[in-house]
Formats: C-alpha cells, structure tokens, sequence
C-alpha cells in the first residue's frame, strides 16, 4: 500500500498459498482449517484476475514472477478438492438437505476452478514465450526457483481433480476426457520434475557463490531514503505501464542487505551490496538496464505528474498549528514538513535536482 503496487504472482506464495496450510490445519482443527481456507478462496478470487490482466498487458514484470501465475487457482483447487468433498451416498444415505444440495454443486465448482488453474497455466506460458528473448540472456540466480514450485503445485491440483471427477462423476474409465486429463496429468508431473531436479542439482552448486559475496572493491550502493527514486517511489503501478514498477528499480539501486563475518575492524557487519544475481524473484538488472528503464519512468511520470495533495491535515480556509510544528496543518504542506511540502508539489518534470540525477546509475559517478 506504500508502494501503491497492485497485484501480480509476486503476491501468490503470501496469500493465496496459505490454503496449503489450511488444509493441514483442517485435518485436526476444522473451523481454524475453514477460516484460512476463506481468506486464502477470497485472495484467489480478488487478486487472481487483476494479476491475469497486468501479466498479458504489462510486459515489464520479470519472467520468473510471471511463471507464478498458475500458483494461485493450483492451490485453491487442490484444497477445496479435499476440504470441500461430501460425504458418499453409500455411507450416509440418510442424507439432509444441504448434503443433497452440496453433492449438486461440488462438481461443477470443481470444474470452474480446474478450468481457472488451466487459464492460469496457459498465462504462465504465454508469459514466459514473449519474454524469452530477454529472460535467456540472464545469468542463472536464485529466482529460477520460481519455475519449480508452481509447477509442481499445479500437477498436484490435476491429481486431486482427477480423484474428485473419478471419485463423484458419471464419467466411465477410458473416455477421451479421462484420457486427456491423464496425459495431461503426467506430462506436467514429469516435465515439472525434470525441471525441478535440474534446478535444484544448479541452485545448491551455486548456492556458495551466493552466499560468500565478495564486497571488498564495491562502493556501497545507497540506502532506500538515499536513492534516486525516492522522491517518485509513491508513482505506484497501473494495469498496463510501460515502466518497470518503482519499487523494483528502487531495489536494484539500493541492493541487498547481507552479512559479513568479518569486517576490516574484526568485528561482523550488515552492508548494501548489487553483487547478487536475483532480489526475491526479480533477476538483477545490470548498469544499462537500470539507467534506460529508469529513463522510461522518469519520462512517464514528467508527462503524468502526481495530482497535488488535497486530503491532508490542511484545509483551505483553516490555517492553524496542530501543536506539532509551525509547518504541520499550514499552508497545504499536510504532514509533511514544510521543506517535505513543497518537494512533494513538484512535478517529476519540473524537479530542479531528478534531470540532474540520471547520471548516478552511471557506476563512474561513484
């Protein structure tokens, strides 16, 4: 919400993941089971399709986030398959009401959400096929593990569907539906696995590279509140933007924050550092990346400045102090410091110092 970002598969694993946990929590406490799976059903549903829309119209958001996609109807599916499923007739036969009504309808939700986990995947496919050009020109990085685990899951969620279509439906053993869910089934199982292993075999080989980072001869990028973009973090994201989101340039620039053992006076230390292949999910940019995508920002938001600031603690008309400062409450400045106030009412374009500042993505102005 500071950020003003929107959804994308970035969010998945946080959100809609917790269904896993839901069905695990299910299975000794039912009603805490119920209520994760209510949050993790109602995430799915909310952020699913602005994630659908933003993946295919904006193509800045990085390959591996992208391949995300499918993760979050995967995992609704698989937990509603087995925490939503009736009870069998043959069991209970002295059936009420509400278990007629819920063996009616237990299917055909199964169905809509299989058919969303396949729109899902296709999303997934579709995304990595138009940023391959510029995807294979990455180094391999922690952020290739994105392409595991929802591939995974969704294997997971055809294997619980199949069990629920078998388990429930009228449709016999052999039929060409049966038979394509099956193939269908087994090459995601297998390619997903292959991919995997070789993932993981190259992760842990790499993982040493990674975690020893050598930052002896590195300038030390700046900290958040130091960085170029600060005064433009707030630009936020829209469903079709042509410029990488803010905050992910903003955390190229300043880095991440490691551990070193030893530093020069003896003692361990936390420092800044861009000698990391991956941040999260997102690959790396390197110098040039950064200062052209950086430029494109700086451009969109010259043409598309922010709206000046109405809603504050200053009212036209009312010009009083609040107690806290002479600048807070006066002069439309908000909560700002007055200083703060005015930097903020300025346009990206007409800022006096943001043209002067594309030059410090250039390494030799450190």
């Amino acid at each position: 919400l500071a950020y003003h970002i929107m959804p994308e598969p970035s969010w998945f694993p946080n959100t809609v993941g917790i269904g896993l946990s839901a069905v695990k929590t299910w299975l000794y406490y039912p009603m805490p089971g119920h209520f994760l799976m209510a949050i993790s059903l109602s995430l799915n549903f909310f952020f699913f399709p602005i994630s659908l829309i933003r993946v295919y119209l904006n193509k800045k958001i990085s390959a591996p986030v992208c391949w995300i996609q499918m993760s979050a109807p995967a995992i609704s599916l698989y937990a509603l398959t087995i925490m939503a499923q009736p009870s069998f007739e043959e069991e209970h036969p002295d059936v009420t009401r509400f278990q007629k009504v819920h063996r009616m309808v237990y299917l055909p939700c199964m169905h809509s959400l299989f058919a969303l986990a396949v729109v899902g995947f296709l999303s997934s496919v579709q995304s990595l096929y138009v940023r391959w050009d510029s995807f294979k020109k990455k180094e391999f990085s922690p952020a290739h593990a994105a392409f595991c685990f929802p591939t995974l899951a969704h294997a997971n969620a055809i294997q619980a569907y199949r069990a629920a279509v078998d388990a429930f439906s009228d449709i016999k053993p052999g039929t060409p539906l049966k038979i394509a869910l099956y193939v269908y089934w087994v090459v995601i199982l297998v390619g997903g696995t292959i991919v995997t292993v070789w993932i993981s075999l190259k992760f842990f080989y790499m993982l040493p590279s990674w975690t020893l980072v050598d930052v002896a001869d590195e300038e030390e990028p700046p900290a958040p509140n130091e960085t170029t973009l600060k005064d433009i973090i707030s630009t936020g994201e829209t469903l079709r933007q042509p410029f990488v989101s803010p905050a992910v340039l903003q955390a190229n620039e300043t880095g991440a924050l490691i551990y070193i053992p030893r530093g020069p006076d003896g003692r361990g230390r936390y420092v800044r550092t861009r000698r990391l292949p991956a941040l999260g999910f997102e690959p790396t940019m390197n110098w040039s990346e950064m200062n052209a995508e950086r430029d494109v920002l700086l451009d969109w938001v010259a043409k598309n400045p922010p709206r000046r600031r109405k809603k504050t603690l200053s009212v036209p008309g009312i010009d009083f102090s609040y107690g806290f400062g002479e600048s807070i409450g006066t002069g439309n400045t908000g909560v700002y410091s007055l200083e703060a106030g005015h930097d903020r009412a300025w346009s990206i374009g007409g800022h006096p110092d943001v043209r002067d500042r594309r030059n410090m993505y250039d390494p030799s102005y450190y």
